[in-house]
């Protein structure tokens, strides 16, 4: 019986492997050689989120092409730019990329510049909302992918259609209005400022927001924070660093926080950070952010 038993358990662990294998990490980070290492699971989607033009230049063996921007709705949603398009189109470009509700997806954009991940983020968190969360984003980007010596190729990638289909959303991961006055009116909830100091101190000069300054309560804790240069690229800091971050910021991981910047992209970067680094249990993106929020009366701090 022993014997199996054993033969059993044995069978079990084959059969689990590839299922174990599909799954990233809980950082949702992937290095260049884990990426290398996946390249042969079928439920492996690999996501371009650069530009058509920077993506037919070179890209990642195998990856499709998601420009950051695809999924907003063409022009601006009343007075809000880069507002989400309908489930029924972001089905679509998710089908058209190949993915699937058990795809295993990795995002990845430049890491060339310190603001290249956010591009990345920015798709990793609206996949995230519409329920695809077995994802990662590429440490330290194209460029970190290209120093270890990986190939690149210049060859369209034309997938098979997936079938992905919204079965539930982690509505959990945004705020609204009714979040923001909560937080405001209660001072329960932490405001974090993804922006650079001109816009969270209000010197800046953006025609796009009606008025300048901060949130009030807001600390700026700037998505550049949780980046650092590593030889010619930049690559996203630890657990360990990012929960310094955190601390120093006077911002608590066990207390709920929501973040934002002008339009959600930069904000993007501190929901993936402060969430899957530093490991905050309650955090929320405020999408619409500065461009929703100073067209309001709310007030705003300098």
């Amino acid at each position: 019986m022993k014997r199996v038993a054993l033969i059993v358990l044995g069978l079990l662990f084959f059969i689990a492997s590839p299922l174990l294998a599909a799954q990233v990490p809980a950082t949702h980070v992937v290095s260049p050689k884990w990426l290398a290492e996946s390249m042969n699971n079928p439920h492996l989607v690999i996501v371009d989120v650069r530009s058509p033009k920077e993506y037919n230049a070179g890209h990642i063996p195998h990856a499709v092409n998601i420009p950051k921007g695809e999924n907003f709705q063409k022009g601006a949603f009343g007075n809000i730019e880069h507002v989400l398009d309908t489930p029924e189109m972001i089905t679509n470009v998710f089908r058209k990329a190949g993915i699937s509700n058990d795809s295993l997806v990795v995002f990845y954009s430049t890491g060339a510049n310190q603001k290249g991940w956010t591009f990345a983020t920015r798709e990793f968190w609206t996949a995230w909302m519409f329920g695809l969360q077995n994802t990662a984003l590429l440490h330290g980007g194209l460029e970190a992918w290209t120093a270890e010596k990986h190939a690149v190729s210049t060859e369209a990638v034309m997938p098979k259609e997936g079938n992905f289909a919204i079965h539930d959303m982690s509505l959990s991961s945004v705020a609204t209005w009714p979040h923001i006055y909560y937080a405001l009116a209660t001072k329960k909830v932490q405001f974090v400022d993804a922006r650079e100091p001109a816009h969270y101190n209000g010197t800046d000069t953006d025609k796009r927001l009606l008025k300048h300054g901060h949130i009030p309560g807001a600390v700026e804790v700037a998505y550049y924070k949780f980046v650092k240069k590593h030889g010619n690229y930049y690559e996203m800091i630890t657990p360990a660093e990012a929960k310094k971050v955190m601390s120093e910021s006077k911002v608590s991981l066990h207390k709920p926080i929501i973040d934002y910047c002008n339009t959600g992209h930069l904000a993007s970067a501190d929901w993936f950070a402060i969430k899957f680094l530093a490991g905050a249990k309650h955090i929320r993106m405020y999408d619409a952010s500065m461009y929703e929020y100073t067209r309001s009366s709310l007030p705003v701090e300098k």
